[in-house]
């Protein structure tokens, strides 16, 4: 229930593996909670009680520092995998997230030296000190909840560069609705981060498979990677290879 306090949804392979029992015994606890009302069940895992949407979790965001704890193994492996993508002096374009903030971790190990430009402030803070590369901050209004800056400065900041390589993360992802995040404001920047980039590569956990958010990306979008942390259903990967975007497993 920790665990759904603070991600709205939970994945019965993910909860049999964190607390080192069967999924057949994930399965009848979550049976037991749903008969209390505790939560809803859905295929492969559970969510809040309270959902708007019983047809498909519509995951609503908690705060930044409860979302960093979660499937934070599996992010740092995304984070690995997505770092040793780039090369020393590109251009980088990185949006707010949990997991593009274990990217730019892990470009801080590998000792990056090229160029970031950032509306994160979780990126910004950890990147702050290291001077083998240059650090932009698009400037903006701060957005509490998101740790994220924006509004017209961040917009027009972003609307002037471009960049080699635009990392972003999602909150969810569905072949019937599409990449979608929890903002609508963080939606119009990372579509921008997007547009003025030669490739994108979008880092997301397995549990954004599946997951209804509030904001659908514009299809126009061109996104080439995604990467993620382990093997995807087979509905997911034809929805991937439908937008012609290269699927990447960090192992």
């Amino acid at each position: 229930m920790t665990l759904l306090a603070s991600n709205g949804w939970v994945s019965a392979r993910e909860l049999a593996a964190n607390l080192n029992v069967s999924e057949w015994t994930i399965r009848r606890d979550l049976a037991s909670l749903e008969q209390k009302g505790a939560l809803k069940r859905y295929y492969g895992g559970a969510n809040q009680a309270n959902t708007q949407d019983n047809s498909s979790p519509l995951i609503a965001r908690d705060s930044f520092r409860l979302s960093a704890d979660v499937n934070l193994e599996a992010k740092r492996r995304i984070g690995w995998a997505t770092a040793r993508m780039i090369r020393s002096d590109e251009r980088l374009a990185i949006g707010g997230g949990t997991t593009t903030l274990e990217v730019a971790k892990a470009l801080k190990s590998l000792k990056f030296k090229g160029e970031i430009v950032t509306n994160s402030l979780d990126v910004a803070l950890e990147l702050a000190e290291e001077t083998e590369m240059r650090l932009v901050c698009t400037g903006g209004d701060v957005q509490p909840r998101y740790h994220t800056l924006v509004g017209v400065v961040a917009e027009r900041m972003l609307k002037r560069h471009y960049f080699d390589t635009a990392i972003i993360g999602i909150s969810g992802i569905s072949p019937r609705h599409g990449i979608m995040t929890n903002s609508q404001v963080d939606a119009t920047y990372l579509e921008l981060m997007i547009e003025h980039s030669q490739r994108t590569i979008v880092v997301a956990d397995r549990s954004k498979f599946g997951r209804v958010c509030f904001v659908v990306l514009s299809p126009e979008v061109q996104i080439h990677y995604l990467i993620t942390n382990e093997a995807i259903a087979e509905e997911f990967r034809d929805y991937l290879a439908s937008l012609k975007i290269n699927l990447i497993i960090a192992n």
